[in-house]
């Protein structure tokens, strides 16, 4: 790793040893890139945290210039994560009263339980998720305080409850954009999500967020969504594993609890993957009851991504990434389902259940809404068709 990575790897991990803090003032010490430091912190989202702390080391080495935009962005994601803290408070509220039972995802819940200050970690959104049958009412909830999809036909929406995994919001007050993403579902939604969700649901514990009513993950289930969630994207930003990280580090996890649940549902290797790169990383501590001859052995290049498993690279990813991001979630979706009519029951919905893009593509009236039906898999074709034509492209592009 080059000594930028390295710097902003130390600087966001949990817990400090003297060795650690010695090889941290060596790398301050040295000859940094810092305009490089601020694209990697801003990539994976941990600003706070090396903010925070290299204020414990008085900002030693640090550029003035830097200093001082590390503070004003510093400040802006602590405002800004106050004003998504009320938001979402006022929507729990809304929620709970039209009936919706709710579980917050991620965001700033996750900020206050995990961090002990919502400051510390950068939050873009706010999550909700809400039971399949419940998300119809939901939407309508938040329509009522004035929240906008980019559709509003009464048969996407059940579609979306029906089928779908989640959809984006959002509200406007002044200056300020607050976006929400509604969930129906954590990883597939629809059908093949069922059993997973009930059983979410049924383990969900009663809680508040700041007065506000709500449900909050078990512990082992927080742990396994935030894996799966995490491999998901590549296991990139970095905040996904240092999230994982302090989980881990925590003592109210039942693990072989969650060493059950992940072999009962296929998800063993993802999980180990994870952790794998979480240690490697970050010297996560991995409980006993989820460790590995893999774990054990994590792999020691992580700039290159040579270990397919554990891909993780804290540095500026190559363009060619995003550009197939949609089908390769898509494709780990599937491979998380443990059975053939699984996979296939999920790709059947994929192909043939319109979606707000293809609504975007052809708006057509009410009456005609069965049509979509048959667009969606053009539509597919044509945009899988692009994709293998553009990837050549972007890869020649990339080595040029």
């Amino acid at each position: 790793m080059e000594l930028e990575e390295q710097l902003c790897l130390r600087l966001a991990r949990s817990g400090s040893s003297p060795e650690t803090e010695s090889r941290t003032g060596e790398l301050l010490a040295a000859s940094l890139d810092w305009d490089r430091v601020m694209r990697l912190v801003r990539l994976h989202e941990i600003l706070p945290l090396v903010y925070c702390n290299l204020k414990q080391l008085g900002f030693s080495g640090v550029p003035e210039p830097v200093r001082a935009e590390m503070t004003s962005l510093f400040q802006r994601n602590a405002l800004r994560n106050e004003l998504l803290r009320e938001e979402l408070r006022k929507l729990l509220l809304q929620l709970a009263d039209a009936g919706v039972s709710t579980i917050p995802l991620k965001g700033i819940p996750l900020a206050e339980s995990l961090y002990g200050d919502a400051a510390l970690r950068v939050c873009a959104d706010i999550d909700i998720l809400v039971p399949p049958q419940k998300f119809e009412a939901a939407f309508r909830a938040l329509a009522d305080v004035g929240y906008e999809a980019a559709f509003s036909r009464p048969q996407l929406v059940t579609l979306t409850g029906r089928y779908g995994k989640d959809c984006g919001l959002m509200r406007q007050d002044g200056s300020t954009w607050y976006p929400v993403q509604l969930h129906a579902g954590l990883i597939w939604g629809g059908p093949p999500e069922r059993s997973v969700s009930n059983e979410i649901w049924t383990e969900a514990r009663a809680t508040t967020f700041h007065g506000a009513p709500t449900c909050a993950f078990s512990a082992e289930w927080e742990f396994l969504y935030l894996a799966i969630h995490a491999a998901r994207h590549g296991l990139s930003p970095l905040k996904f594993l240092l999230d994982i990280d302090r989980i881990c580090r925590r003592e109210d996890v039942n693990w072989e609890a969650v060493r059950q649940k992940a072999a009962r549902l296929g998800w063993e290797q993802t999980v180990q993957s994870t952790l794998s790169a979480c240690a490697t990383l970050l010297e996560t501590p991995i409980p006993p009851a989820l460790q590995t001859t893999e774990a054990h052995n994590p792999p020691q290049s992580i700039g290159a991504g040579q270990n397919r498993r554990a891909k993780v690279a804290p540095s500026l990813p190559d363009a060619e990434h995003s550009s197939l991001q949609i089908l390769k979630e898509t494709l780990f979706s599937i491979r998380l389902l443990p059975s053939p009519w699984q996979k296939l029951r999920f790709i059947a919905s994929r192909t043939f259940i319109p979606t707000t893009a293809d609504f975007r593509l052809l708006p057509l009236p009410e009456s005609l809404f069965s049509l979509y039906y048959g667009l969606r898999p053009l539509r597919l074709i044509m945009t899988v068709a692009g994709w293998i034509v553009s990837y050549p492209l972007g890869r020649r592009g990339v080595r040029s």
